[in-house]
Formats: C-alpha cells, sequence, structure tokens
C-alpha cells in the first residue's frame, strides 16, 4: 500500500498522469481472473536465431509500478512467483548491447519466449548527442531539479557508513571506433568486486580537489604516455549521482518526456576541473532506470565515458541503494582504437561498518551465463 501511495505522490507533486490506454486495464481484469489459477509466470530470452541470453533484465509491471525484476540464468529463463503474476501486465526485458522489448501479458498464457535484436551502442553518435546536451545555455528547469530531486531521496546516497560488495562478470575489448556499436564481448571472467566507505570518501573528496578526472602516466608496449584516471561511476561510486556534490555542480534539464518516464540532461557548473555531463533516464515510477556520462579534460583527448543500468525499486524491498546492474566504459587509446569494458553485477552486499564484505567463492554454474 505504501508504494501505490508513493505513485500516487509522484503523479501530484509532478502534474503526471501514468495511466495506460484502455487496452491495458482491459488487460490487467483479464491478468486478474488468470491470476488465480497462475503458479508463476516464466519464459525464455533469445537472441536471432534462437541463442539463449543469460544475464538480460526482465521486469514485471502493473499498470503503474515495477512490482518484480529478476535476470535470466544461463539458458535465458526467468520467473516470476504468483503473487507478481498476479499483478503484471506487462514484461520489459533488456540488456546492454540490445534494443528494450515491452510484451504484454494475454490472458491465459503464462509462457512467453522473447527474442531481443541487437540495438548498436552508437558510442560516437552519444558522445555529440551529449556534448550538444540542451542545457549547455546555461539554464535549469524547475521540473527537472524537481525530478532529480525527487528520484534521489528514493536511494541510500553515498552510504557513508556502509561496506559493499558484488559478484562480477567482465570483459575488457579493444576495438576501432568504426566497430564499436555492436556490443560483441568474448568470455566474461567472473570475480568480485567492492569497496569500503573510506575509498569511496576519498574518491569524493579527490574530485571536490581535482575534479572528475587526474592525470597519469600508462605504457604502451615499451612507450609511456599521458592518460587519465577516471572514478567508476560505473560501479560502487555510482550513488554519487544521487549525492549533494552531484546535484551543487549540475545543472538540469528535461530533454524528453514520454510514457516511459523522463530523460534528464546534466550539464557542470563551470570550475576549470575536469567535469562530466550526460542524461539521466528516469523511469515511470521515478526511479534511475540508467545514466550516460562523458568525461570533459584537457588534453590528452580519450573520449571517455559510459553507461549504468539500476535495477528497479521494489516495494516492502527496504532500503535501496543506486547499484548498478550492467554497465559499458570506453576510452581511446594512442593507436586511435578504444578500450571497451563491459561489466554486469549481481547480488550486490551492504553491510554497516567501514570493511568490505566477504563474499563466497561461486563456480561459474552457480550465476547467470556470463557468455553472450
Amino acid at each position: 500500500m505504501a508504494a501505490v501511495e508513493e505513485g500516487g505522490s509522484i503523479m501530484m507533486i509532478l502534474g503526471k498522469t501514468t495511466s495506460r490506454a484502455g487496452v491495458a486495464l482491459a488487460i490487467s481484469f483479464q491478468c486478474l481472473f488468470a491470476g488465480s489459477a497462475t503458479a508463476q509466470l516464466d519464459g525464455v530470452v533469445t537472441r536471432a536465431g534462437g541463442m539463449p541470453l543469460g544475464g538480460v533484465s526482465v521486469e514485471a509491471w502493473s499498470e503503474d509500478l515495477r512490482v518484480g525484476a529478476t535476470m535470466t540464468d544461463a539458458r535465458g529463463r526467468f520467473s516470476f512467483p504468483e503473487l507478481i503474476s498476479f499483478s503484471t501486465v506487462l514484461l520489459r526485458v533488456g540488456a546492454l548491447g540490445f534494443e528494450t522489448q515491452e510484451v504484454a501479458i494475454r490472458a491465459g498464457l503464462v509462457t512467453y519466449q522473447i527474442e531481443l535484436e541487437v540495438a548498436p551502442l552508437a558510442i560516437d553518435g552519444l558522445v555529440v548527442t551529449m556534448e550538444e546536451a540542451t542545457c549547455e545555455d546555461g539554464r535549469e528547469d524547475d521540473l527537472a531539479r524537481r525530478l532529480w530531486e525527487y528520484a534521489r531521496i528514493r536511494y541510500g546516497g553515498l552510504m557513508d557508513t556502509l561496506g559493499v560488495a558484488t559478484y562480477l562478470a567482465e570483459a575488457d575489448t579493444v576495438v576501432p571506433l568504426s566497430e564499436f556499436d555492436d556490443l560483441q564481448l568474448p568470455a566474461l571472467n567472473l570475480s568480485q568486486r567492492g569497496s569500503s566507505s573510506l575509498l569511496r570518501f576519498n574518491w569524493t573528496r579527490r574530485i571536490d580537489r581535482e575534479g572528475y578526472a587526474f592525470e597519469i602516466r600508462r605504457l604502451e608496449g615499451a612507450a609511456p604516455y599521458d592518460s587519465w584516471v577516471y572514478p567508476p561511476l560505473e560501479a560502487d561510486f555510482a550513488p554519487h549521482f544521487v549525492d549533494d556534490a552531484f546535484g551543487d555542480r549540475h545543472r538540469f534539464v528535461v530533454d524528453d518526456e514520454s510514457s516511459d518516464g523522463w530523460l534528464l540532461a546534466y550539464c557542470p557548473k563551470d570550475d576549470g576541473k575536469p567535469t562530466i555531463k550526460g542524461t539521466i533516464t528516469l523511469a515511470r515510477d521515478t526511479t534511475f532506470a540508467a545514466v550516460d556520462w562523458i568525461f570533459q579534460t584537457p588534453e590528452p583527448l580519450e573520449h571517455a565515458g559510459g553507461r549504468a543500468y539500476f535495477p528497479p525499486i521494489l516495494p516492502g524491498s527496504g532500503p535501496s541503494y543506486l547499484l548498478p546492474s550492467e554497465a559499458v566504459i570506453w576510452r581511446e587509446v594512442p593507436t586511435g582504437d578504444y578500450l571497451q569494458s563491459y561489466q554486469r553485477y549481481e547480488d550486490w552486499r551492504v553491510v554497516p561498518g567501514d570493511s568490505v564484505p566477504l563474499l563466497p567463492l561461486r563456480r561459474e554454474a552457480d550465476g547467470a551465463d556470463i557468455n553472450r
């Protein structure tokens, strides 16, 4: 009931109606009757040719709220229990490198086969789009600021006294810009990632002093070259996007509004230090769905940036933190190619204290498919 009231508050505060068309309402009534006899809602997600896709996000939606979310397993399978199936009228399925697909639930049908189409990342176009963000003229939308403020209070901020850890599947590839569109990945490596509150606090202080990048020397074979180190916005430092410091440094503009939610453009206030700019995608329930960013630095220009996806906040799930489920980051290397780093996270663990939580070792078969 609290989540429903919360959704109502969104509509009153922002003046946005999120009701679906009458056909969706009819579907929901049909599902009420079908749900009583349905043990669960399940299915399989594939790509063209019937190849199963593991690690794909599947969200269950009622008319106004995300009521459930899961990830496909190694065989592309997913399922929701009866309690969630009963109120679901729509499945929203997506992953980095694929078009998001929405599937309406049909009366009496409880198993679905969903095929996703490849969606080129088009990093060059994404960089151009963010470089031409609509907040560059110095203005800020009151609505955009209110949307960001409302969304950020749904999360636990920078988690100043908490340690975090997660299971991680990752892969690095170096590709020409001309091929940096379809997210082609080698086999993913399984590992773990974690951080203490002290480490994240040090990143916050470094941004205060030096901005969003600091220069180092790297080696390419035997030749040294200048490069930048960037904060891990794609991982355990993603809560920075709901922190006071982020809000103080940026202006917000509503770039787009649709039945799916809002796209906010954010631009830095000029302080003479390396900055970030990009977009925040808010879902219909005013929670973070994705964040895109590019780093703006002096020479050497690396055209670095990233994109992170976030899981939904579910009713009754307890405290929520802005920790990603999937991300990709990139930067240009001296050859003119791009280093692309893909990361998929599973089961973020958040505990009190300044230590990194310990996670039990996992075999490849324990989690979702590490290949795509």
